[in-house]
């Protein structure tokens, strides 16, 4: 309930026992605020409610990004090591070797994880792709390179005519 300061403090205290209910007022800067950078009790409720997890990603040797999180959904896809890599790209989790975690999923930080891990909200991830070797004795290898080569060749062909009729 918005504006608790419309009303009387029985009134206020009935709301508030009321399960799934807050109060808050803007004008009192209670549980509402002004600034959409802080994190006041109503967002924090909308995160738990609606299921949603931030997941920061960090790159090796880097800092975790701790600006733009990756939102998963309990609900949509999951908020496993899995659905951040589907998230992200596919060919991540068609390369994913394992991935580091800090925060509370992590039993100790960093800890090594497999895809099924469930990871919780603010957690850092940190995926660490196979090495070239481990690509190469991947069964599907040879399909996945010689379609990134057809991809390229018909680049370069289709820039040559491009090229061809400019000249002309």
């Amino acid at each position: 309930y918005n504006k608790i300061d419309m009303v009387t403090v029985e009134e206020v205290d009935q709301l508030a026992r009321m399960p799934h209910s807050m109060v808050g007022s803007v004008e009192m800067n209670f549980n509402i605020s002004l600034d959409p950078e802080e994190d006041d009790l109503l967002k924090q409720n909308l995160w738990k409610y609606l299921g949603l997890t931030r997941v920061y990603t960090k790159r090796k040797g880097a800092p975790p990004d701790l600006k733009e999180p990756v939102v998963l959904s309990q609900i949509r896809k999951g908020t496993t090591i899995r659905s951040l890599c589907a998230n992200v790209s596919s060919e991540l989790l068609r390369d994913f070797n394992f991935a580091l975690v800090w925060g509370t999923s992590a039993k100790h930080a960093p800890q090594r994880c497999g895809l099924a891990h469930k990871m919780e909200d603010q957690d850092v991830v940190q995926i660490v792709g196979k090495t070239v070797k481990q690509q190469q004795q991947d069964k599907a290898f040879s399909s996945i390179s010689q379609a990134a080569s057809d991809k390229h060749a018909r680049k370069r062909l289709e820039a040559k005519k491009q090229k061809q009729k400019r000249l002309r």
